[in-house]
């Protein structure tokens, strides 16, 4: 933990006594004591990973939040969650900062970010309340993925994801306010990814949305 910067007690703290966080062939990992249970890892070297940032510039996420005639932008990914989005959108020239606020998985972005190629340049990742920087004006685009994992989708998504869904079963879904306070912020436009079939954060109605098979994109131009 030492070497990723992340201080061991905060991140231990945060691990419940039914999951352990093992380092094994130089990859950091979740796992849960049920075996059946697939560990948690990132890894944005993986082949269908490398796939997807080949094709970056093809994302919906990438349309969503590039800016036209406007290169390098300055983005905020408030949510970082597995932090793939933040790969991909930094890949394809954004300049993206990443907030996290799950320790544990924060330490395991960080790790898989000391395994990108040494070419390949990493986003900023930053652990804490992105809310406290929102206001600082800094940033061109703000993105959010409030992410909480769907526990009525099948039982094989459900086992994929039973670690994810445990780290975020202790926490509350504020992300109507965490839309509030994005809202507020000075920037050029809000981007905010939802389930396909989900509503708006918002009454306000988004400038335009860019939908995908099982996702879509509500963006906000705001200057």
């Amino acid at each position: 933990m030492q070497q990723l910067d992340f201080d061991p007690a905060v991140v231990l703290n945060k691990l419940d006594d039914d999951l352990t966080l093992s380092y094994v062939d130089g990859v950091l990992s979740l796992r849960h004591q049920d075996q059946s249970f697939q560990s948690l890892a990132i890894d944005f070297c993986s082949p269908q990973f490398l796939y997807r940032l080949k094709r970056a510039a093809h994302e919906q996420l990438v349309k969503a939040c590039r800016i036209k005639n406007q290169s390098k932008i300055r983005l905020l990914d408030a949510t970082a969650g597995l932090g793939r989005d933040a790969m991909i959108l930094q890949t394809v020239g954004f300049k993206v900062t990443a907030y996290e606020r799950h320790p544990l998985l924060a330490a395991l972005i960080a790790d898989a970010l000391t395994r990108i190629p040494a070419d390949r340049e990493p986003f900023d990742l930053q652990i804490g309340d992105a809310t406290t920087v929102f206001q600082s004006g800094d940033f061109d685009v703000i993105y959010l993925d409030p992410m909480f994992p769907d526990s009525k989708k099948s039982a094989r998504v459900k086992k994929d994801m039973a670690i994810l869904q445990q780290l975020h079963q202790h926490t509350s879904d504020d992300s109507h306010e965490l839309f509030k306070a994005a809202w507020q912020a000075s920037c050029q436009r809000l981007v905010v990814k939802r389930p396909q079939k989900s509503a708006t954060l918002s009454d306000a109605k988004p400038t335009f949305q860019i939908n995908g098979k099982t996702c879509r994109f509500d963006v906000y131009q705001r200057a």
